[in-house]
């Protein structure tokens, strides 16, 4: 007998694309794999201002105006229900005020980010995976007064539990994240913590979400002190991030956010703010 699509199922059947939707802007948080055959394009494009940077022992400081304009289109692609494949890569447009007040920019094609995201195990809503990727760099421009980005490739691996569930006529959804990055040449590699709750109430088309993402450097012994965008080779960055989505359809979906660095060691204080629309596909 065909079971009957009872309003707690619509729920659940509705809220799974709306959350992988939602997080796919900080893809690498994401503890889900997209349906098998689905495709999701995401281009979001975001915008960060920083005039003040937290010194080396974690203080506040002002420091001349860095400006950023990026368009980062996100590809998610669901090989089977548990591989997930990705990449993005990244446009930049980058403003750095000088010490005589000269405004200087550079823009370009900086890098683009690949990666494969297995999941390990799942039972219902609760899932835990493994993702593996590399930040592979195209045109950063390290060298020059304003650099895209840094010359190198990185490499990555995370490991992160979500989950998902009814709670008081919506639904709440949960995930955290431990994560290595290994960084060859100058930058120290880096250990991460990123976590997210969120929040889709009842019937609702709306979703929020609170995400706080932290990076730490391991140290390491270089004497390089070249910043690159507003970072230096071994920082410790804290940021906390809201976002909201609104399904206009299970095909499209409007998400938006803002985030800011309320802690950190050699490193700017970003506030940035992003924007995208979502779609996706059935291949």
């Amino acid at each position: 007998m065909k079971k009957m699509l009872t309003p707690h199922r619509a729920l659940k059947m509705s809220l799974a694309p709306l959350v992988l939707i939602l997080i796919s802007p900080f893809a690498s948080g994401s503890a889900w794999t997209r349906p098998e055959g689905n495709l999701l394009v995401l281009p979001p494009i975001s915008y960060t201002y920083a005039d003040e940077s937290f010194d080396n022992d974690g203080d506040r400081q002002d420091r001349n105006r860095f400006e950023m304009a990026e368009f980062s289109p996100l590809f998610e692609y669901g090989i089977t229900k548990s591989l997930t494949v990705g990449m993005q890569p990244k446009y930049r447009k980058v403003w750095i005020e000088t010490d005589s007040g000269e405004t200087l920019s550079n823009e370009g094609l900086a890098e683009s980010d690949f990666y494969i995201r297995q999941q390990l195990w799942s039972r219902d809503q609760a899932s835990v995976s493994i993702q593996l990727g590399a930040k592979v760099p195209i045109s950063p421009d390290e060298d020059s007064e304003v650099p895209l980005g840094r010359d190198q490739v990185d490499a990555d691996i995370k490991l992160a539990y979500g989950n998902r569930r009814p709670m008081g006529g919506g639904r709440i959804f949960y995930s955290g994240e431990l994560g290595y990055n290994k960084r060859w040449d100058v930058p120290a590699d880096e250990g991460s913590f990123n976590a997210f709750i969120g929040w889709a109430p009842g019937a609702s088309n709306w979703a929020f979400i609170l995400r706080s993402a932290n990076t730490i450097s391991l140290g390491n012994d270089s004497n390089d002190d070249t910043e690159v965008l507003t970072a230096f080779p071994d920082y410790k960055r804290h940021d906390v991030q809201l976002m909201t989505s609104y399904r206009f359809s299970n095909a499209m979906s409007l998400v938006g956010g803002i985030s800011t660095t309320y802690a950190g060691e050699n490193v700017g204080i970003g506030n940035t703010a992003f924007i995208a629309l979502s779609a996706p596909y059935s291949l």
